[in-house]
């Protein structure tokens, strides 16, 4: 069992074989693992103690930084050891990308003068991919562990030969002689050791918590009685249970992070069910359509009537097939609803008013047996599955006991994932991106993500009504879905009619809100009485006052309601129609930071309740911002790339709407989850509003732009800029097309007007007179077509923004326009005009200590002659 790591048995067979390298060319000899040389010898270890662990650096700087200090006296063959040692710390990790790992090494090589020689097979993928995670203890406490394997080392070298090869080849001797050394219990490199030599013996688990809640587990411990458990026992313990387990399951294959196993000690914070549909009774009509969408990656999501209203959403489900052969498992999802009522499926018996319960299922695989399609038999479950479960159950929704769970999840990746499997984005193609488009205003960084919204955007056809349907009711207002429903019922309806139309239904859905939607109700309609309304006896009315209550209860809208509301039939109309072919699902969201731009409109926060929305009274609630709502589609959605694109970056306070996400959005640390939500990799938090633990998906790419007019590049939070790519976008005058594309337009006289050598001529003043992250962008010359819309632009865009620039410095600003010579004179026409207003002209006399008044003003749009435009380039050489 212990070689056995489930998908990754193939990489760890890899890593082994790098292990078993090691061992023969440095422990039991002093050569190296990339080149012909002694390294591993005493010697060397001994200069590592001296100038490493007896020279700790607890100061400022990265880790890398100070190991580089710190190693700066050794001899280059120290620096290449302390390369290869880490290699060894890397084999493990799994939460380390290879490229990382590779430019560690690489780094710490150079130090020693030569670069790391070409094409060296251990630094390939395939040995670098890892085993498992190490957690983030590994990373932030890397020196402690560089200590342990130092301390490790440098004892295995000072015994003999004949010593050191016993210990080698016995595993108990092993774990004894490194009970001497320091911080032994807490070192999570020791096991990561033991594993690479002795992995028929030891577990692939490196984590201490992990240890300790497996044994807790599987031997039904109480915690404290765990902690007591010496770190040797706990090896010895869990070697016992993998041999049970294996006897109890018959087989080999088993793995502690792969099901069944992970089911029975690693706690989830969801349940499994088990759905039934009984093809002899329902035809399910577009199965085929769902098959083929399943099969090509996408999600369909169903609603299936359940018999268990402790349901939740993010639940796993199962889908059996009963009533004809071939009978068992045929689909997979996850809980996408909380549980509501409607109507029964079967007509016959919904007309009679009667309501069953349902949730939502969002199957991301859907087999169909009669078209060859594998699925798991209920002869094999019953086959494989030691427990009392039941797999034909009576009623739709019962729970699946967690063994069973275990096993059943096993069952379906063996029969089904791994034999039709739909193809996954490769790695490279799933790497989150962290971009930001820097430059001068008009250089087109808005343009940038306009254009990459494009690759977040599927087509979808058709989309399901009620997928669409909720989408649109999901940040809509209850009044508004509310008087919908009540145009689509005749305009007069009782408040239960109104409950149980669709409109409301889905909304109801869509806010996790299927209790107490009467009351939802009831407050909106007294809510928009007028005050003639006297059979409606509340004082919290506002506008619009358009709903009015007969005695027996019948709502209706009030005379004239459409002068105030005259987009609610419309809107009503397009719910009812659906969706149109060819609709698109955006999957990104854009949002423009400002200086009053908070953490709780980015992430969440805490936001006062419309009491009449709510029906409860005033209130407040934790509401989820911009980001924290694109994450929860990205996370519910790994197979697709969803984005934020965020404007202006740099205006907003970035170390207040950020908070912790500045962690979490680094590539490094982004969150990857298996298929039942738990993290595999990366890093997650806990939210300090609402409680929630939360990380930043693989599939969410974060694009920002920054305009460097308003703040430098180099004053950007320093966290900022270690976590995004920048990408500088500055003028680019030849994307100026004028108006045949040769970059100029007419000048209404007969003659031409070059708009690129306008805009180079501008921008060079501009870089003299500033600096270059102030000069104008091509973006605003781009669609001038005609020289009226020139002059537009020139008084309605640029001249503003040089005011900003230049603090109204008129001077300045006519030097760019070449308006005035190097004394002050005119260079006519002019843009910018000005006149010298003396003090007599002013107060009649002459007035001591005042010197002439330097008049500015812009010329009229009518005055401007294309020869004001002409000079500012023609005159420059």
């Amino acid at each position: 069992m212990s070689r056995y790591c489930g998908e990754k048995t193939h990489d760890v067979e890899s890593i082994l074989d790098a292990a078993e390298h090691w061992r023969r060319a440095c422990i039991e000899n002093d050569g190296a693992v990339f080149i012909d040389d002694t390294l591993w010898s005493l010697e060397h270890f001994r200069a590592l103690d001296q100038y490493f662990i007896q020279n700790l650096d607890m100061g400022d700087g990265s880790f890398y930084e100070k190991l580089e200090s710190q190693l700066e006296p050794t001899v280059p063959e120290v620096k290449k050891l302390a390369a290869e040692m880490f290699w060894v710390m890397f084999l493990c990790p799994s939460n380390i990308t290879p490229e990382k790992k590779r430019e560690g090494i690489g780094m710490i090589w150079g130090w020693s003068g030569t670069g790391l020689p070409q094409d060296i097979s251990w630094l390939s993928d395939r040995y670098l991919v890892g085993a498992g995670s190490a957690g983030t203890a590994y990373n932030t406490n890397r020196w402690r562990e560089f200590i342990y394997f130092i301390r490790l080392m440098s004892g295995l070298k000072a015994m003999g030969l004949d010593e050191r090869k016993r210990l080698l080849g016995d595993v108990r001797a092993m774990t004894t002689w490194l009970e001497t050394l320091e911080e032994n219990e807490s070192r999570q490199f020791r096991h990561m050791f033991l594993f690479l030599l002795f992995p028929d013996a030891c577990e692939r688990v490196f984590g201490g918590t992990h240890r300790r809640s497996i044994v807790a587990a599987f031997r039904e411990l109480r915690p404290a009685q765990v902690n007591k458990i010496t770190v040797s026992d706990l090896d010895g313990e869990l070697h016992e249970i993998c041999k049970e387990q294996e006897a109890s399951y018959g087989t080999e294959e088993l793995d502690f992070y792969s099901p069944p196993l992970r089911n029975l000690w690693f706690e989830s914070p969801h349940n499994s069910w088990l759905f039934s549909w009984n093809s002899t009774k329902w035809p399910w009509e577009t199965l085929a359509a769902d098959r083929r969408a399943t099969h090509n990656g996408e999600t369909v999501t169903l609603r299936w009537n359940c018999a268990n209203t402790g349901i939740h959403v993010g639940d796993r489900v199962y889908l059996t097939r009963s009533g004809a052969e071939p009978r068992g498992v045929i689909a997979i999802g996850n809980v996408v609803t909380a549980p509501y009522q409607a109507d029964h499926w079967d007509e016959p018996q919904g007309s009679g008013n009667k309501q069953i319960w349902y949730v939502d299922i969002a199957f991301s695989r859907i087999q169909d047996p009669d078209q060859g399609d594998p699925m798991v038999s209920q002869e094999e479950l019953k086959k494989a599955v030691p427990d009392d479960q039941a797999w034909s159950p009576l009623a739709s929704g019962i729970k699946i006991k967690p063994k069973a769970a275990g096993m059943l999840e096993k069952l379906w990746q063996d029969t089904v994932e791994k034999v039709s499997k739909p193809e996954q984005p490769t790695l490279p193609a799933m790497r989150p991106r962290n971009l930001i488009f820097y430059g001068p205003p008009g250089t087109g960084k808005t343009y940038e993500l306009n254009r990459l919204k494009e690759r977040y955007a599927t087509q979808s056809t058709p989309i399901q009504r009620d997928v669409w349907l909720m989408q649109k009711l999901a940040d809509v207002r209850w009044f508004d879905v509310i008087a919908a429903a009540l145009y689509k019922l005749g305009g007069r309806a009782k408040v239960g009619d109104i409950a149980t139309h669709e409109f409301v239904g889905l909304k109801g859905r869509v806010m996790e809100r299927t209790s107490h939607i009467k009351q939802t109700i009831w407050a909106t309609l007294q809510q928009h009485t007028p005050e003639s309304c006297t059979t409606v006896l509340t004082r919290n009315r506002c506008a619009p006052f358009v709903f009015e209550k007969s005695r027996d209860s019948v709502w209706s809208f009030t005379d004239g309601w459409q002068e105030t509301c005259d987009d609610i039939p419309a809107l009503a109309d397009s719910w009812e129609r659906g969706p149109d072919a060819g609709t698109q699902q955006q999957r990104y969201e854009f949002v423009t930071f400002h200086q009053a731009y908070s953490y709780e409109d980015f992430l969440e926060g805490i936001r006062p309740v419309d009491a009449g929305e709510d029906g409860d009274g005033f209130s407040y609630r934790v509401v989820p911002g911009v980001f924290k709502r694109i994450v929860k589609k990205a996370k519910a959605d790994p197979k697709q790339k969803y984005a934020i694109f965020i404007d202006e970056i740099n205006r907003g306070n970035i170390a207040k709407i950020f908070g912790e996400l500045i962690t979490l959005m680094e590539v490094d640390k982004r969150a990857e989850s298996d298929s039942e939500g738990h993290l595999t990799k990366g890093l997650e938090l806990t939210l300090p509003y609402s409680g929630e633990t939360f990380g930043v998906p693989v599939n969410l790419d974060i694009y920002g732009t920054m305009n460097t007019a308003d703040r430098s590049i180099a004053l950007i939070d320093t966290a900022l800029r270690r976590r995004f790519r920048f990408k500088e976008l500055m003028p680019n005058s030849a994307v100026i097309n004028g108006r045949a594309a040769d970059g100029t337009i007419d000048d209404g006289d007969g003659g031409v007007i070059d708009l690129r050598k306008m805009l180079d001529a501008m921008n060079l003043r501009i870089r003299f007179l500033l600096n270059r992250d102030m000069t104008l962008g091509h973006a605003y010359f781009c669609n001038v077509r005609t020289f009226a819309d020139l002059k537009e632009v020139l008084l309605n865009q640029v001249i503003p923004l040089l005011q900003e620039y230049f603090y109204e410095d008129w001077r300045s600003i006519q030097k760019v326009f070449h308006d005035v010579g190097e004394d002050g004179q005119h260079h006519d026409p002019q843009i910018v005009c000005h006149r010298i207003v003396k003090p007599e002209e002013a107060f009649g006399f002459d007035v001591a200590g005042h010197d002439d008044l330097i008049e500015y003003r812009v010329e009229d749009e009518a005055n401007i002659a294309p020869d004001a435009i002409r000079k500012i380039y023609e005159d420059v050489n």
